[in-house]
């Protein structure tokens, strides 16, 4: 997984600097698959992905006074080689908003002491929209705190709520055939997801070559992302 320098990371950021922050901060990206393209526009009719993961660059710091969490947008124009800023929905930046204080519960800390930067970086000009990037927003923030890194070839979707728990999401199967052009070979996806009435994902994961993986909580899902015990 792709995990930016800070340098870079911060002139991503650009106008998402930290203001009034009591320490340092902590900088991570990591990619996403929430829907960045209209309906019908991730895949071609043919199954092969035309679209590529989103990366979501995130600077967490703690605020001064326990007046947060603070929640900012960064959706300034300003991107990086073929990834520009992405303009972000409103359920996405609910999600987000439910991504911080889920990840904060679960090193320990105060949400009301969180500072959260989060700029949407995508090799389009969709915005990026829908919940089903919180869960991976969720896990990038506990990693940057607790200062941990993301295996690489491992990729996740599906919405998490303030106590961490990861609900399903839609459009799997468009969603793995998007990790599995960008090269990730594992997916995590939420529990009894990989067959429902709309889709079995087996027969596509063994096409693929990918190994499909059910999570029910972010710290379950850290574990299978980081190597390491939460």
């Amino acid at each position: 997984m792709l995990r930016l320098f800070p340098l870079l990371a911060i002139a991503l950021l650009g106008s998402g600097t930290v203001v009034g922050a009591a320490d340092r901060s902590y900088l991570i990206t990591i990619p996403t698959l929430s829907v960045s393209s209209p309906e019908g526009a991730v895949s071609s009719p043919a199954g092969k992905p035309i679209g590529a993961p989103s990366y979501t660059i995130i600077q967490v710091a703690h605020l001064s006074q326990p007046v947060g969490p603070e929640v900012i947008f960064n959706e300034g124009p300003r991107g990086l080689g073929a990834f520009k800023g992405s303009k972000l929905g409103p359920d996405w930046k609910e999600a987000a908003q439910q991504a911080t204080f889920a990840a904060s519960r679960a090193v320990g800390e105060d949400p009301r002491t969180w500072q959260v930067t989060l700029k949407g970086a995508s090799s389009g000009f969709y915005p990026m929209y829908g919940p089903s990037a919180s869960a991976a927003l969720a896990i990038a923030m506990v990693v940057a705190r607790r200062g941990d890194a993301l295996l690489p070839g491992v990729v996740i979707t599906g919405a998490v709520d303030p106590e961490g728990r990861i609900s399903a999401v839609g459009r799997l199967p468009e969603k793995m055939l998007m990790a599995a052009g960008a090269g990730f070979s594992t997916i995590l996806i939420p529990s009894g997801q990989t067959r429902t009435p709309e889709w079995d994902l087996r027969p596509l994961a063994e096409s693929l070559h990918m190994t499909v993986l059910e999570v029910s909580t972010i710290k379950e899902a850290y574990e299978k992302m980081t190597g390491q015990s939460f």
